[in-house]
């Protein structure tokens, strides 16, 4: 089974919206790159932050539940890790393991 982490990310007090998304692309996502085992990594922004309570919803797309335990556990993971905390709400930002299926709509009616 393919496994997903979606992180539903929350700035520091005194960190305006545009300078977490700014760091996030800038210094983080770099970080995120350097993990083995992402397979994708996606990011969306809600075209109303503060009205939704999160910043920006990540998801990072792993081969298994294993290969995702691994990536988090390597020292790229510690470093991904340790940099969240260093811009982001860690009491507010969730962190949801899921596992990961897809379902394909037949429209061709």
């Amino acid at each position: 089974m393919a496994a997903k982490m979606v992180i539903l990310a929350q700035r520091e007090d005194g960190t305006s919206h545009e300078e977490c998304i700014e760091y996030m692309e800038t210094e983080h996502a770099p970080l995120v790159e350097e993990m083995d085992g992402v397979q994708t990594y996606t990011y969306s922004i809600p075209f109303d932050p503060d009205r939704s309570g999160v910043d920006y919803v990540a998801q990072l797309h792993f081969e298994s539940p294993a290969a995702m335990d691994e990536a988090f556990g390597s020292d790229a993971g510690s470093r991904v890790q340790d940099d969240a905390a260093s811009f982001l709400d860690m009491d507010a930002t969730e962190m949801v393991a899921v596992g990961e299926e897809t379902t394909y709509l037949d429209r061709s009616e």
